[in-house]
């Protein structure tokens, strides 16, 4: 049912944030890296806004079959699709005048990292997955929302992404890995581009 999932996904994201907090703050920008000056040491995504660096809140992104809802049911095949929520019709971070926007990943690998665009929804948004037999490729994202990215190693730890196209106006996450190996538990940090605007 809808409420055991957003627990679940609650009590994911209060585990994730403690294991964060044991971790070693990562290294500031270099000094004299004029891309990245001033961004925040913190591990995370961010956008460099008119205003200043703007971290993107994360989502953790975990498939539940389609018109279903307990844990015990990913493990049920019998339906095509899972799905994959994000609280709130629309992402905290609106992006207005630029179609190929160019993120920053600090502390955060380039394995398994995707681009994905969201469905809409009254109070949420989707990435529907369909779902494949073999458990360990259980539910990838759709061909059809995913956006190709060019991925540059900036420092040691940040990475610069950006779309290979304009994207076009919508909802999208960034969905990484939740840790190494959890391959169907991931972290989506999202954000939203604004209709009307197709700056380069």
């Amino acid at each position: 049912m809808k409420i055991k999932r957003h627990v679940i996904q609650i009590i994911c994201t209060v585990l994730l944030a403690a294991a964060s907090l044991a971790q070693n703050q990562p290294r500031p920008a270099q000094a004299g890296n004029a891309e990245i000056a001033g961004l925040p040491a913190g591990r995370g995504i961010y956008y460099h806004a008119a205003h200043g660096w703007v971290r993107l809140p994360f989502t953790v992104l975990m498939p539940f079959v389609e018109k279903k809802g307990i844990v015990l049911e990913v493990l049920n095949l019998g339906s095509e699709h899972a799905i994959s929520e994000i609280p709130g019709s629309y992402a905290g971070v609106q992006i207005g005048n630029d179609a190929r926007p160019t993120f920053y990943l600090r502390g955060i690998a380039q394995t398994d990292l995707y681009l994905v665009r969201a469905t809409r929804k009254a109070d949420h948004r989707e990435l529907r997955m369909p779902i494949s037999g073999e458990f360990r490729e259980w539910a990838h994202f759709r061909h059809e929302d995913v956006a190709g990215i060019e991925v540059q190693q900036v420092t040691a730890d940040v990475l610069a992404v950006k779309p290979l196209t304009q994207l076009r106006p919508g909802e999208y996450a960034i969905a990484t890995p939740f840790e190494p190996g959890a391959r169907w538990i991931r972290l989506g940090f999202d954000f939203g581009l604004i209709a009307g605007h197709t700056g380069g």
